[in-house]
């Protein structure tokens, strides 16, 4: 059996979707939850078992096709740079709320990975998160706190 980098990558989310898996077992419901057909560990649950089943069968089927990667044309720093702006992303969304948040960020990824165009960025960031916030919050009845949001008076 040839180990490559995707075999590597593969091990690796199933250890991560089984750790997911353990800790989505976890998750408290209410008691009269318990029972019902879907609840707040469902989805979950059965993310994680997607998880194990596709990245252990791409760890046991042979690789048909091995594809050379040339490790100097990955942009290493444009990966990083994410990762730092989604840590940020991830301390600030209590504090300052998700409809802030989660424009600021789509739009700060959307420049570090080569977007300039401002008036695009800000209609794929903006009025999707409103979209989405709206969708959550009015029409699936499920709260978010903002701040922000509570500050201009938008909700309550």
């Amino acid at each position: 059996m040839n180990i490559n980098t995707t075999k590597i990558i593969s091990l690796l989310f199933f250890i991560f979707s089984a750790f997911y898996l353990y800790t989505a077992y976890q998750i408290q419901v209410f008691a009269f939850d318990e029972n019902a057909p879907f609840n707040a560990r469902t989805f979950p649950i059965y993310l994680g078992y997607a998880g194990l089943f596709f990245s252990g069968l791409k760890v046991i089927l042979p690789d048909p096709n091995t594809i050379k990667v040339e490790h100097r044309t990955l942009e290493y720093k444009k990966t990083a740079i994410l990762v730092f702006i989604a840590i940020i992303y991830g301390a600030l969304i209590l504090k300052v709320g998700y409809f802030l948040t989660t424009s600021l960020f789509l739009m700060a990824s959307y420049y570090f990975l080569g977007e300039r165009r401002w008036v695009l960025m800000f209609m794929l960031s903006f009025p999707f998160v409103a979209a989405f916030m709206y969708l959550l919050h009015g029409v699936l009845d499920i709260y978010l706190r903002d701040p922000f949001l509570q500050m201009l008076g938008v909700m309550g």
